[in-house]
Formats: structure tokens, C-alpha cells, sequence
């Protein structure tokens, strides 16, 4: 972090709850930042697993904002950019990797009138997040997808392609301070989910476009943020009453209903809800790096150690060395196979002292501490 008043980039990210994935998230931002005027503030949102006791134990240049209580995701974000002193801010979610070129990739796709800019998505086994671009979802689009169908939802830009979208995912989403400010931030009325489509929504009407880069990657394990549970519904469901109402209509009888209908669908979800399917045991255990280790032999059983990617990384458990490789590397590794069936992806810390397990799209991953 610069020391002086003005930098160039804040990187704010709001944790609760999810103590080994911040931490190699902070790991993969702190490599990002390392040649930018630039600084990292965790906003703790009163988690119970000691993340802020970790973090104040490792040696980051950041700073610690701890909460007596659980604000949210909007709350807690404008609490720590009135606080950020950078001219641009780069709102991160705790569980998600980022290139070391990202920042750079920023600064050279932006555009002069660009209001919020986010890149695409991938979760930790690759599959690509069609939340990283959507439309802005109009009364049509909003009561379909109260129903669980997205039609119109997601944007029609290629995954890999660059351009201006509707709308951009809170969990990496980059805007000049300046136009944060003007637009008053995060709408507080969201504790979690739909804030970043009217923030979205805001810059639209202030005359900005909103841009996605499909050029550069990031991982989103997803869910271990949030918890995907009737708890999810609620606050994802009433996120989208609360959007409705601000941007549709006041109208008390149509919000009745879909509050109504919002109720029914979690009511139905939580009886049939689906059980997660156990994935079968690999055939073998394989180390991408340099060197092996005891730790995690002691875990997997034999592992074989491999220094470059080939064909034997198929049915295995597949674990990343981000000491061997770039965190651009691994991301590269995890979207070229994902479509190989039976690989878990597990990403071993730059201090061998835990390892993360990836998981799928709604599903929670793992830690373990060595």
C-alpha cells in the first residue's frame, strides 16, 4: 500500500465467515497490486471463525474494518469506500482468485465513459458464471425468473468477448470514486443480492456504459460468501421486490403478489430441495508443482508430482502449487478442463498451511487447515 493521500485503486472486500478462501483471495490481490499505487480494505461483517484473528496474524498490508454485526453487502461496502482513498474502487468478493495482470487488463480496456467494469467469471471448476453479464431485468424478464426461468436474464455478449452489458456482478465490480459517490453508492435497502443491478441501473441513467471483459478471468467459487439455503432465497427473492418496487412500480397490490409468490417458491424449495450428488473417488492424486509434500500426503495418500500439464490429469484430484505456479496459470489450468470429467480441484496456499477444495456452481466448498 502507498502511503500517500491519493491512490490509484482500493480493493474493498466485504468478509464474513470464510476465513482460508479471504485469505487466498488476499493472497492472489496482494501479487495483483504489487507495482500499483494501491490498497486493501477488509470490512468484516462480525464473522465467528476467527477470520479477523487470522488476518491480523499474517503480514498483508491492508486494514482491518471489524463490524459488531452482520451490515450486509451494501452497508458494509459504503461503510468501507467512505473510507477508501483511491481514485478507483474494486469491489471483491473473499472468494474468488484473480489474475496478477487484472488490474493492469482494467486500466487498458476501460473506456472514457465506462461507469462500472467486471470481468468474467469462472467457479472453481470452471464453469463459466452467466451472472457476469446480464440485462437489466425488466417486469417480463423479473416474474420469469421468480419462477426459476431465465429467459432474457443473462446478456447475449460472448463469454469471451468485450463490450457494453445492462448489468455486472457485485462480486468484481470496478467504478471511478467520483461517480460512486454521485450516484450514493449501494442502495442499503439490499442486505445481499440485487444491489448490483440497480447500482447498474444508476450509472445507465447518469449516461455511462457499463462494461464486461471477457478477455480476462477470475475465479467465484461462489457460495462460500453466501450460504445456499432457504436464507439465500429469502434475500435473493426479496432483493428482486425491493428492485421491482424502486425501478417498476409502488403499486402495493402488485408487490403483494409477487411478495406471495416469492414465498411460495421458497416454501417449495425447501421441501424439494435437491440433495447434492457425492462425487466418485479418483483414481489418483496429482501435485502441480515442484516439490511434494508431506502434509498433504498424509491427507491424499501417494501423490504424483507433475511439472507440466498432460494427458494423466483426468480422474484424479488435481492440487495447485501457488508457490510452482501464477495464479493466472491456475485459472488458465482450471477453465482448459473443465469439461474433463471426474477432476477436484484443490488450491494449496502460498504458506502450505490449508488447502481448498473447489465445489460447483450453489455448492460449498472446503478448507483444511495442514
Amino acid at each position: 500500500m502507498t502511503k500517500g493521500i491519493k491512490l490509484k485503486i482500493s480493493v474493498i472486500i466485504v468478509s464474513y465467515n470464510c476465513k482460508a478462501f479471504l485469505d487466498y483471495c488476499l493472497q492472489s490481490v496482494s501479487k495483483a497490486l504489487k507495482q500499483i499505487d494501491s490498497e486493501i480494505l477488509v470490512i468484516d461483517n462480525c464473522s465467528t471463525d476467527g477470520s479477523v484473528e487470522y488476518l491480523k496474524s499474517k503480514t498483508y498490508d491492508l486494514r482491518i474494518i471489524e463490524n459488531k454485526e452482520n451490515l450486509g453487502f451494501s452497508k458494509a461496502n459504503n461503510k468501507a469506500a467512505k473510507l477508501a482513498k483511491g481514485e478507483y474502487l474494486f469491489f471483491l468478493n473473499p472468494d474468488t482468485i484473480i489474475p496478477e495482470d487484472l488490474i493492469d487488463s482494467f486500466f487498458k480496456n476501460k473506456k472514457p465513459n465506462t461507469g462500472i467494469f467486471g470481468f468474467r467469471m469462472i467457479d472453481g471448476e470452471g464453469i463459466f458464471l452467466k451472472e457476469s453479464k446480464r440485462n437489466f431485468p425488466n417486469i417480463s424478464i423479473i416474474s420469469k425468473k421468480l419462477i426459476g426461468i431465465n429467459s432474457g436474464y443473462y446478456s447475449d455478449l460472448g463469454e469471451l468477448d468485450s463490450g457494453n452489458v445492462d448489468v455486472l456482478c457485485g462480486a468484481n465490480m470496478l467504478i471511478e470514486k467520483s461517480l460512486f459517490r454521485d450516484i450514493n453508492g449501494f442502495n442499503e435497502e439490499y442486505f445481499m443480492f440485487g444491489e448490483d443491478i440497480e447500482i447498474c441501473h444508476q450509472t445507465f441513467k447518469k449516461g455511462y456504459n457499463n462494461f464486461y471483459c471477457g478477455s480476462s478471468s477470475l475465479i467465484h467459487f461462489k457460495g462460500e460468501s453466501t450460504v445456499n439455503d432457504i436464507n439465500y432465497l429469502r434475500n435473493f427473492y426479496g432483493a428482486m421486490h425491493i428492485y421491482f418496487k424502486n425501478v417498476f412500480t409502488t403499486n402495493l397490490f402488485l408487490l403483494g403478489i409477487i411478495k406471495i409468490i416469492s414465498r411460495l417458491i421458497i416454501i417449495l424449495s425447501g421441501i424439494f430441495a435437491g440433495k447434492t450428488k457425492n462425487k466418485s473417488k479418483p483414481n489418483q492424486n496429482i501435485l502441480y508443482g515442484n516439490k511434494l509434500n508431506n502434509q498433504l500426503e498424509e491427507i491424499f495418500g501417494d501423490i504424483l508430482l507433475k511439472k507440466k500439464m498432460d494427458e494423466t490429469f483426468k480422474d484424479c484430484n488435481l492440487i495447485f502449487d501457488s508457490n510452482y505456479l501464477t495464479n493466472k496459470e491456475i485459472i488458465n489450468c482450471v477453465d482448459k478442463l473443465k469439461n474433463r470429467n471426474k477432476i477436484n480441484f484443490w488450491f494449496l496456499s502460498s504458506d502450505y498451511s490449508y488447502i481448498i477444495r473447489a465445489s460447483g456452481m450453489n455448492q460449498k466448498g472446503n478448507a483444511i487447515f495442514l
